[in-house]
C-alpha cells in the first residue's frame, strides 16, 4: 500500500506544468473535469432506483399531456422546468415515456453540469490558496470522483446535486462584498430547486444579517427570480397546488422516524417506526406526545440550528462558512425524523468545499461523512446492472494497455503530460465537451428508443391476434403485448407494442391460417431483468426446426428472425433456458404473419 501511494503521489506531482503556458486552475479543471465527466457517464449505465424513475416517468407524462396545468408532482418548480424540456424531447421524437435508460439519462443532465461546476469551483480555489500539486490533485480527485455523489446522482438517478450548486453559490457570494448582490438570488434558486436547502438558512441568514447594510441590495434580484420561476405555474392556474405539494404536503409524506436513513432514530427506535409514537410505550395523548421522535428530533435540530446561527454571525471566512454548512447538513440528516437513505448527500458538496479550503483540519470528518453517506445509499441501490459490463471490460483493457506502455516506455506518460501542457484550450472546454457528448448520446438514444415502426400490408397480420392453442411455461404465464411481469415489452431500451412476454423454458403452440407463408419477428431478453438471463429462441413444427436464434443474453439488442411456414398448419415457439432459468424473461416481438395473396 505504501509503495502504491508513493507512486500515485509521484504521478500527481508529475502533472504539474509550466505556469508560463497554462493557468494552473485551468489545467486542473481540464484534467479532473474530464475524469468527472467520464465517471458520471459510466455510472449512468448502472441500474437506477425504480421507484424514483417511476416518479420521473409519471411527471414527464403529465407535462407532455397537459403542461404545467396538469403537473401533480410534489417537486419544487425549478427542476420541473427541466422535466418539461424532457417531455418535449419525447413528444418531438414520438417516443413512449417509460422507465428507460433514456429517461434516466435525460433527467440527469442538470446533475452532470452541476458536478462539473463543483470541480470547476474547487480547481479555482486550490489554485487560489496555492495547495501543493500532490495535495491539490488528491482533493480534486475526491471532488470529481466522490463515491457518494456518484451513487446518488448517475447511479441512483436522483438530482440532489442540482440544488446544492446554487447553495454553494449563495454561500460563496454572501461572503464577498462585490458578489453580495447575487447571494439572495442564488439562495432563492436553491430553495426553488429543493426545499431541503432550507438547512442552509442558519448559515446564510446569519451572514446575511451581519452584513445587512449591503446584503439587502440583492433582494430585488431574488424577488425577480422567484416571480419568473413561479410565473408559468401561475399562468397555468396550478401555482397554489404546486406550492402545497412541494413545500407543505411533502414534509409529512413519510410519517416515520427514519426511512432507511442510518441516523439517530435508526439506532434508537428502528427503521420505519412511526415518528409520533412516544418512547417507553408512553401514551400518545397529552404532553407525552412530545417524547416522540417527531418532536425530539425537531427540538434537537432547532437547538443545533440556533448554535449554527450564532456561529455564522461571527463567521469571517469561507472555511468557517462551509464547515458550518457541512455540520448543518449532517445534523439535518442525523436528527430530524422522516429522513431517507440519501439525505446525507446534501452535506457532501459543502464538505467538498470545506475540504478544499481547510484540508488539514477537515479531511478526517469529510472522509467519515462521505463514507457514511455512500454506505447508506449503497445498501438500498448500489452499483449494479448488465449495461456496466462492456464499460468495465473496456476499462480493464485500457488499464492493461496503459500498464504495458508504461512498462515498455517509462517516459511516455510524463512526455504526454508535458505535451498536453503545451496545448492551449479554453477553460470552458469540459462544459463544451460534456454538451457535445450529451447531444451525441441523446441522438443515439432517440434512434434506438423509438418503437420499431411496423406497417402491416393487406396480406399481413399479427400472430398475437390468434389464440394460443396451449402452452407450457416454467414460471408465470405468457402475456400478450406485455412482459411476463406485466410491463411494457422492452429490449435494449426499445419498446414494442406487439409481442408475447414469456419465461424460459416455454413452448407456445399456434394453429396457423391455411395460407400462411412467412413469420417475421424479433426476439430478446426483456429489460425488466436488468441485463440478466440467457436463452435460445426456436421456431418448430412437426417437420422439425424452422429457425433458431442461437444464444441470446440479457442486454443484447433485439434479434430479427424469419421462418418459412408455408404448408404448415401448426408451429411451436420454444424458449430454451440454456441451463438454469434465472432471469430468463424472454420476449417474442412484432410477430407478423405474411399470407399468400
Amino acid at each position: 500500500m505504501y509503495v502504491f501511494m508513493k507512486g500515485f503521489i509521484k504521478f500527481l506531482r508529475s502533472i504539474e506544468v509550466p505556469q508560463a503556458r497554462w493557468n494552473r486552475a485551468t489545467l486542473a479543471f481540464l484534467i479532473w473535469g474530464g475524469l468527472c465527466l467520464l465517471a458520471n457517464l459510466f455510472c449512468t449505465n448502472a441500474n437506477a432506483f425504480g421507484g424514483d424513475q417511476g416518479y420521473w416517468a409519471d411527471w414527464v407524462k403529465k407535462l407532455a399531456e397537459g403542461g404545467f396545468e396538469k403537473f401533480n408532482g410534489n417537486y419544487p418548480p425549478l427542476y420541473v422546468f427541466w422535466l418539461w424540456v424532457v417531455s418535449k424531447v419525447y413528444v418531438l421524437f414520438d417516443i413512449p415515456i417509460d422507465k428507460t435508460f433514456m429517461l434516466k439519462f435525460l433527467c440527469l443532465w442538470p446533475v452532470y453540469f452541476a458536478h462539473l461546476a463543483l470541480v470547476d469551483i474547487a480547481s479555482r480555489l486550490v489554485s487560489k490558496i496555492k495547495l501543493e500539486p500532490a495535495k491539490a490533485n488528491l482533493v480534486l480527485a475526491f471532488v470529481a470522483l466522490n463515491p457518494a455523489l456518484l451513487l446518488d446522482g448517475p447511479i441512483w438517478g436522483q438530482v440532489d446535486m442540482f440544488p446544492c450548486i446554487f447553495g454553494i453559490a449563495a454561500l460563496y457570494c454572501v461572503n464577498f462584498r462585490s458578489k453580495m448582490k447575487y447571494a439572495a438570488l442564488f439562495f432563492a434558486l436553491a430553495l426553488l430547486a429543493k426545499f431541503q436547502m432550507i438547512l442552509l438558512l442558519p448559515i446564510f441568514g446569519g451572514i446575511f444579517i451581519r452584513k445587512y447594510k449591503i446584503s439587502w441590495r440583492g433582494l430585488p434580484a431574488m424577488a425577480v427570480a422567484i416571480v419568473l420561476v413561479l410565473l408559468p405555474f401561475f399562468i397555468a392556474g396550478n401555482l397554489s397546488g404546486m406550492l402545497s405539494r412541494a413545500y407543505v404536503n411533502t414534509t409529512s409524506q413519510y410519517p416515520y422516524a427514519t426511512y432507511n436513513a442510518a441516523n439517530l432514530w435508526m439506532l434508537t427506535v428502528g427503521n420505519l417506526s412511526a415518528d409520533a409514537t412516544p418512547f417507553f410505550n408512553l401514551p400518545k395523548e397529552g404532553i407525552w406526545s412530545l417524547l416522540s421522535p417527531a418532536w425530539i428530533g425537531k427540538i434537537l435540530f432547532v437547538i443545533v440550528s440556533l448554535y449554527i446561527l450564532k456561529c455564522s454571525l461571527f463567521a469571517r471566512n469561507l472555511r468557517t462558512t462551509f464547515k458550518l454548512a457541512t455540520f448543518s447538513s449532517f445534523a439535518f440528516f442525523l436528527l430530524l425524523p422522516g429522513m431517507h437513505e440519501r439525505y446525507l448527500i446534501y452535506a457532501i458538496p459543502f464538505a467538498c468545499m470545506w475540504l478544499v479550503l481547510d484540508l488539514r483540519k477537515s479531511w478526517f470528518w469529510v472522509a467519515c461523512i462521505t463514507l457514511l453517506c455512500a454506505m447508506n445509499i449503497e445498501m438500498v441501490n448500489g452499483l449494479k446492472g448488465g449495461d456496466l459490463w462492456p464499460w468495465i471490460s473496456a476499462f480493464g483493457v485500457i488499464v492493461f494497455a496503459a500498464a504495458s506502455v508504461h512498462a515498455l516506455f517509462p517516459k511516455f506518460f510524463p512526455l504526454l503530460a508535458y505535451a498536453v501542457s503545451r496545448l492551449s484550450l479554453p477553460r470552458f472546454t469540459p462544459y463544451v465537451v460534456l454538451g457535445l457528448i450529451l447531444v451525441v448520446e441523446l441522438s443515439c438514444e432517440v434512434r434506438e428508443s423509438r418503437p420499431i415502426e411496423v406497417e402491416l400490408l393487406p396480406n399481413q397480420m399479427y400472430l398475437t391476434d390468434l389464440k394460443i392453442d396451449h402452452y407450457t411455461q416454467e414460471y408465470g404465464s405468457p402475456r400478450i403485448n406485455r412482459s411476463v411481469e406485466g410491463k411494457t415489452l422492452m429490449v435494449k431500451n426499445r419498446q414494442f407494442e406487439h409481442g408475447i412476454g414469456s419465461h424460459a423454458s416455454s413452448s407456445l403452440h399456434f394453429t396457423l391460417p391455411a395460407n400462411a407463408e412467412y413469420l417475421d419477428f424479433y426476439v430478446g431478453v426483456d429489460d425488466e431483468v436488468s441485463g440478466g438471463g440467457s436463452v435460445k429462441f426456436i421456431v418448430k413444427s412437426d417437420e422439425g426446426e424452422l429457425w433458431s436464434s442461437g444464444l441470446v443474453r440479457g442486454n443484447n439488442a433485439p434479434v430479427p428472425g424469419r421462418a418459412k411456414v408455408a404448408g404448415l398448419d401448426h408451429i411451436v415457439l420454444v424458449i430454451d433456458a440454456d441451463g438454469d432459468n434465472a432471469y430468463d424473461h424472454a420476449d417474442w416481438l412484432s410477430l407478423i404473419l405474411t399470407l399468400k395473396k
